[in-house]
Formats: structure tokens, C-alpha cells, sequence
């Protein structure tokens, strides 16, 4: 298109004359530049939805030169059909793409994984908390039962009503929302101040939950080996990063 575009315009039927073969030049410059973008882009749903606007404009085109620079209907019937053919694709990839990347999302679409704020009405140590695991809901209930819960029992709390699995929107795998109060009065609530509250403990055993079923392993450091932990973060500051020295 670019190098050849007289030979194009014929082949297409399309009268080449100076105006059309311009047209021509810059549509080919365009298509350079998008392919160059779907490549380089790491969100490649934007260089499609590029591609699906290059191809609206190309089929535009092609329907303003079969009333002006008409010079062989049938080629040029055929290559308007094949730009149609082409947008229907690109624009059923953008789609499928950025259904991929969740933009298509409108609830949850920006969860980073707790679903759902502490809701503490009904007692100072209620738990109304959820978590968004990246796995099927067959497997995640799989994994429930096999999980060493150190604060909750699942099965008692979903026999109760208290735990549900649901499906994430935008296909993003399984929430799973716990309401439960575990009690414990005033010693509950002091408990607070050191992280080992019933409530903190049960996000502290959802937070693990959730790791090991997206990673396969615990995010476990030096001052947090059981993985997370509420009373960890409270009584351990983070170091300081250190400057390599001279010899590293």
C-alpha cells in the first residue's frame, strides 16, 4: 500500500489519481503505526480498539470512492466486503481483550482482592469482610475444607449462613464474603490493640487463604514466617532498605 499505491488503487478499482493515492499513502502510515502499537503496548486491547477505528475509516473511504472514483464496481464491492470482514474481527478481539482486562467491569472491576470494608454494627468484634480469589468457586471449596483455619470454621459458618462462595464479576474467579461475629466482649475488644482479636485473626486466615490459593505458598518473611498477621504488622516495623556495600 505504501510502496505500491497506484498498483493498490487499481487492484482494489479504484481510480489513482492524486488525491486517492495521498489517501492511500496515509492509511497505509496509519496501519504501520497500529501494528507498531499492538506490539509494543502491553495493554493491547487499546492498539485493537485502534484497529477497529483505523478500519471504520477505511470502510468509509472505500464507500466514498464507490460514488466518486468508481473504475471497477465488482473489485471494489469485493474489497469493501473484505474491510467489513476485517472490522467485524478486530472489533470481536477488542472486545474479547478488554473483557480480559476487566474495563468492561462495572461492579468490582477495581477490587484489589478485600471486597468488602469491616462492618462492625451488631458488636465490636463483627466480621462482614470478603476476599476475591482468582480461582474457580469448585476448586476454592475444594480447598476449604483441606485449608488449617486457625480462627474459623468454615464449615460450621456456611452451615449457618455466616460464609458464602459467589461468583466475581468479570470472571475473575470466587469472592468469598464471611458475617460473622465471634464474640469475646470487652477482652475482645482490648485484644484489638495487639492484633489478636477473633475479627483480625479471621482476616489474617482469609489473607492466607487467598495467597496460597493464587501463588501456591505463603507470603512468609523473617518477622512474619506464619504468613500474614494482624499483631505482626502492629509489633514489627519494616526495616529500613539497606545500601549494598562496597564489596556486594
Amino acid at each position: 500500500m505504501t510502496v505500491a499505491p497506484r498498483w493498490f488503487l487499481r487492484t482494489i478499482g479504484v481510480r489513482d489519481d492524486a488525491r486517492a493515492v495521498g489517501w492511500t499513502l496515509a492509511v497505509g502510515v496509519r496501519e504501520h503505526l497500529a501494528t507498531l502499537n499492538i506490539i509494543a503496548n502491553r495493554q493491547r486491547r487499546i492498539g485493537m480498539w485502534s484497529r477497529v477505528l483505523g478500519d471504520t475509516m477505511d470502510l468509509t473511504l472505500l464507500v466514498a470512492a464507490h460514488r466518486t472514483r468508481r473504475q471497477d464496481t465488482q473489485r471494489l464491492q469485493g474489497a469493501m466486503g473484505i474491510v467489513g470482514g476485517l472490522l467485524a474481527l478486530d472489533l470481536y478481539t477488542a472486545v474479547q481483550l478488554t473483557r480480559a482486562d476487566g474495563s468492561l467491569v462495572k461492579d468490582g472491576g477495581g477490587s484489589t482482592g478485600q471486597g468488602v470494608e469491616h462492618d462492625r454494627s451488631g458488636g465490636p468484634t463483627r466480621v462482614r469482610t470478603a476476599v476475591t480469589i482468582r480461582r474457580p468457586e469448585e476448586e476454592v471449596r475444594g480447598a476449604l475444607s483441606s485449608f488449617d483455619w486457625r480462627a474459623l470454621d468454615p464449615a460450621a459458618l456456611e452451615a449457618a449462613g455466616e460464609l458464602r462462595l459467589v461468583k466475581a464479576p468479570g470472571d475473575r474467579g470466587t469472592e468469598v464474603h464471611v458475617d460473622h461475629d465471634p464474640g469475646g466482649g470487652v477482652g475482645a475488644v482490648a485484644a484489638k490493640a495487639v492484633g489478636k482479636a477473633p475479627d483480625q485473626l479471621i482476616n489474617d486466615d482469609l489473607r492466607r487463604f487467598k495467597a496460597l490459593l493464587e501463588t501456591g505458598v505463603l507470603p512468609q518473611s523473617e518477622t512474619s514466617p506464619e504468613g500474614p498477621s494482624s499483631h505482626r504488622q502492629i509489633f514489627h516495623k519494616r526495616q529500613p532498605a539497606q545500601p549494598l556495600g562496597k564489596d556486594s
